[in-house]
């Protein structure tokens, strides 16, 4: 137990030397600024040896390398680090970004230092995610509760109950918003679907549907998190999770079913069976080689086009389906890139504001009125009207980053202390879940999960209302269901 407190404090030391060098760095960047063409490179080396010793010393303290903690950096690399990833290996045709410079029509602003600022904003945002996530690693017991049979089975029986009534509440209306997401596709094809009233946007009976929904993934995630001994349950819990994740595909949709089925994967790893390795990497493999890429450009035709041979003429015309995965994927690098760029020079530093919003979506838009943080602004709405007014006004948009929050919020100075807070408190919620053989408490995890992978490229406003609504609120309800039937119990033994 000492020595692997030992090899903890020499990993935090490390970690936090990393981020004191790039910060020194940041403080000389004037004078390497002339060089900043040679540093890409180096910089973008960086990254990759960050992200493996990201994974490398989680699991040297965890033992796990299949968790909520490295889903999310994983996803966090690739989505603002994917661009830097196939730059080592000399893979960007036109450069970092250049293919989406090209689409939105500012190449030329594509200079060295510009990007070098950018990359080295990734770096420092991941270095400060996983110093926080170290420093919550460290804040955590290393006494774990002995497993209690009776406990598991009372824990499991309540996760089964709470997730079976947030089923039959979110059934209908996840037909009806499907039936209505549906036609919009099939008519007009997934960018149509940018015009439509969104998850925030809708008001009154729209909002109270979507909302109701949004319950259909957490409570399968319940239901098989109680299913140990009812293969039943876990079958239907299974068949809904994958007609709800191949429906989301075929509507392009690609996040949402993706974030459901990891979600998903890693309960019932974690309290069903664990599932092989290669099974893992095999199904990842296929699902961001094959299947993103063929969505991404089928997506966007309408119905009338949507067939077996479409498909399959769609993926034979991609010449490398990992390349082009990788750069969509990356392509959030874009909006960290913009955001440097015009904050402070055309917006202003928000100083926490956006984080304050963000708590407001917790409160439901079901008054008929535009909810107040849509009508403020999201980040990412600022930005695509700021580089691609066209796009933005046909509802488009490059979605965000935690990381171009945390600086369009902070700046250079306070984003690694918000980055850093945020590896903190997911770590330690996932810490919290993962040491208790809780049922429940995994299963608050793991509903959160299906929400929080998005995180990465995204704003705050995207993933607080998943925290509340969908994660705490089903624990809660375990709470509330455990103390009604402890009273109950009193009253029958005095009586």
């Amino acid at each position: 137990m000492k020595q692997n407190k030992s090899i903890q404090i020499i990993i935090i030391w490390i970690q936090t030397c990393l981020l004191i060098g790039l910060i020194i760095f940041r403080l000389l960047y004037e004078s390497f600024e002339s060089q900043a063409e040679l540093l890409i490179y180096p910089f973008c080396c960086l990254l990759i040896g960050l992200a493996i010793w990201s994974f490398w010393s989680w699991y040297i303290l965890t033992k796990s390398l299949f968790n909520p903690y490295l889903l999310f950096v994983l996803s966090a690399f690739l989505f603002n680090g994917g661009q830097m990833i196939l730059e080592v290996f000399h893979l960007n045709e036109n450069g970092i970004l250049g293919d989406w410079a090209l689409l939105v029509g500012r190449f030329s602003e594509l200079s060295a230092p510009n990007i070098l600022n950018a990359i080295f904003l990734v770096n420092l945002g991941m270095i400060s995610l996983h110093l926080g996530a170290l420093i919550s690693l460290g804040t955590v017991k290393e006494y774990q509760p002995p497993y209690n049979k009776q406990y598991f089975i009372l824990r499991s029986n309540y996760s089964y109950l709470i997730g079976s009534r947030l089923l039959w509440i979110s059934i209908l209306p996840t037909i009806f918003t499907f039936k209505r997401t549906i036609s919009i596709v099939l008519t007009s094809g997934y960018s149509s679907l940018f015009e439509a009233e969104n998850f925030f946007s809708a008001t009154g009976v729209n909002a109270i549907l979507d909302i109701l929904a949004t319950f259909l993934v957490p409570a399968s995630i319940f239901m098989v998190a109680g299913s140990r001994d009812k293969k039943k349950v876990r079958f239907i819990a299974t068949t809904i999770i994958f007609i709800y994740a191949i429906i989301k595909f075929c509507l392009g949709q690609r996040n949402q079913a993706t974030m459901a089925l990891i979600a998903f994967a890693w309960i019932w790893n974690q309290l069903i069976h664990p599932l092989p390795t290669i099974l893992l990497i095999g199904i990842g493999s296929l699902m961001t080689f094959v299947i993103f890429p063929v969505v991404a450009i089928s997506r966007n035709s309408g119905g009338e086009n949507f067939s077996t041979n479409f498909l399959l003429e769609t993926l034979s015309s991609i010449d490398n389906p990992a390349i082009a995965t990788i750069s969509e994927m990356g392509g959030s690098l874009l909006t960290v890139f913009y955001t440097i760029q015009l904050v402070p020079s055309e917006k202003n530093f928000q100083m926490g504001a956006d984080y304050l919003y963000a708590l407001l979506t917790i409160i439901p838009n079901v008054w008929g009125k535009l909810h107040p943080t849509i009508d403020r602004g999201l980040p990412s709405d600022w930005l695509v009207k700021q580089i691609d007014p066209h796009f933005a006004d046909v509802g488009g948009g490059y979605g965000f980053s935690f990381i171009a929050e945390a600086y369009l919020n902070f700046g250079w100075v306070g984003s690694p202390i918000a980055i850093a807070v945020i590896g903190f408190l997911f770590a330690k919620f996932t810490l919290w879940a993962m040491k208790s053989h809780d049922p429940v408490k995994m299963a608050t995890v793991a509903s959160f999960l299906s929400f929080f992978l998005f995180y990465a490229r995204a704003e705050s406003a995207v993933i607080l209302r998943a925290l509340i609504w969908y994660s705490f609120l089903p624990y809660l309800g375990v709470c509330l269901l455990n103390n009604s039937r402890s009273n109950k119990t009193c009253t029958i033994k005095i009586k």
